[in-house]
């Protein structure tokens, strides 16, 4: 059985627990929620808070640091997003361990948000541009701020990381009217965004809850009403995430430095099947063109997948339209300093989507220090990524995902730009 460690900060006495020389913090709940569907407050402060256990069901925050870590060490803090589409995942991603990073002098705070309807739907009387699952991560990001000095860390050193709907937090966080300056810098793994709006989407919410969507109805509303919102919009739009903040206007964005990567098979898992049939050119046609595709590009598009990767046109398609748009967007577009990645598949493992999230946090078969968790250390202590800027001539790092074999490459995505509709 581990031993208890206490830690005294503004949120209160915090016990947790140790393994080794590291320090682990389990599911803090940085806010109070009045009601499913109410923006969150602050968590009281002053409080007995028992983090010793794994709580995922909360809307938490998990903290690893290296243990015995003072206020005076002014350790750099890496501050995580988890993905899911909207729908799944928790604080306490078994995907994203703390203790490569905490056992090189990193700490990293895991921060979860509420998803589905209670953290995405968004209501008339709502700033602009408001989500609530947004909302909660920034309420994080100010614990942060206030309480991350009482375990080691240093709340003016801060790299916000997030990986496809973590990543879609990460980039609505720097739009200027949500950044705070809680954190310096980001990285943005993968990032997903719905194609279409809340709006464009609402009326078949609406009908499968069977009530009004306002704060008041879905507060009263009950777990199968809920459900039968949220499935009757997530079945409609299958290719897609049925929520989620959107869309990204780049003018929008804070000048904050900016990593953003894309991996080389993104959603070739999700394709498989239909790469198998060899159905490219059925699905590029009106399912394509539902999903954004602009019926001009069709023929050129799919000849240009075709010569990328012929036994893989279907997941060459999805790539593209879930993920590699979005990243191309924004190092096109964002205003402050941006470095773009491609990670490849490396010995080990097929680069699909979140297979660069073992690599980063050196879980295994990855190991600590080295790689691309050897990396994230250096960009968390230092800010520089190590290869040119994305502007002015679209210069792009392509790694594999054991972080060998780089090489600068020029505009690997070109291929798709304005081949899809605006969202």
């Amino acid at each position: 059985m581990s031993n208890p460690v206490e830690v005294t900060c503004p949120a209160g006495t915090i016990i947790g627990r140790v393994d080794g020389r590291i320090a682990h913090f389990h599911s803090i709940e940085y806010s109070h929620i009045p009601a499913p569907f109410d923006d969150a407050e602050p968590a009281p402060t002053g409080k007995l808070i028992d983090a010793s256990t794994p709580h995922p069901e909360r809307t938490a925050l998990t903290i690893t640091a290296p243990l015995g870590a003072t206020d005076t060490d002014d350790l750099p803090v890496v501050v995580h997003i988890h993905g899911g589409r909207f729908e799944m995942g928790n604080h306490e991603d078994a995907a994203t361990p703390g203790d490569a990073l905490a056992s090189n002098g990193v700490i990293l705070v895991r921060i979860g948000y509420r998803l589905k309807l209670e953290g995405l739907v968004p209501f008339h009387d709502d700033r602009v541009a408001h989500f609530r699952a947004v909302d909660d991560v920034s309420l994080g990001l100010e614990w942060v701020q206030k309480n991350i000095e009482a375990f080691g860390g240093d709340p003016t050193n801060v790299t916000l990381t997030g990986q496809s709907a973590g990543a879609n937090v990460v980039l609505w966080l720097m739009r200027r009217d949500h950044y705070r300056g809680a954190f310096r810098r980001a990285v943005a793994l993968s990032p997903a965004f719905p194609r279409l709006t809340f709006e464009q989407r609402k009326k078949f919410i609406r009908a499968g809850a069977g009530i009004p969507l306002t704060r008041g109805s879905l507060n009263a509303a009950s777990p199968k009403q809920l459900r039968r919102g949220y499935n009757a919009v997530r079945t409609r739009y299958i290719t897609d995430m049925a929520l989620g903040p959107a869309p990204l206007d780049t003018a929008e964005m804070a000048e904050v430095d900016l990593v953003i990567s894309s991996v080389d098979e993104e959603m070739f898992n999700s394709s498989a099947i239909h790469d198998t049939l060899k159905t490219a050119r059925l699905n590029m046609a009106a399912p394509g063109i539902g999903m954004g595709l602009k019926r001009e590009q069709y023929v050129p598009f799919f000849k240009a997948l075709k010569a990328r990767n012929p036994k893989h046109i279907n997941g060459e398609f999805f790539s593209a339209n879930l993920i590699r748009r979005w990243v191309d967007q924004v190092a096109e577009g964002a205003p402050g300093r941006v470095w773009q990645a491609e990670l490849t598949s490396d010995a080990r493992t097929r680069a699909r989507h979140s297979a660069d999230l073992a690599p980063l946090f050196g879980a295994p078969p990855y190991r600590a220090g080295e790689g691309l968790n050897g990396w994230l250390i250096r960009y968390a202590h230092t800010g520089e990524p190590g290869w040119p800027e994305y502007k002015p001539d679209r210069t792009v790092l392509r790694v594999d995902l054991s972080g060998e074999n780089a090489e600068l490459v020029t505009d690997p995505l070109g291929y798709l730009r304005g081949v899809f509709r605006e969202v």
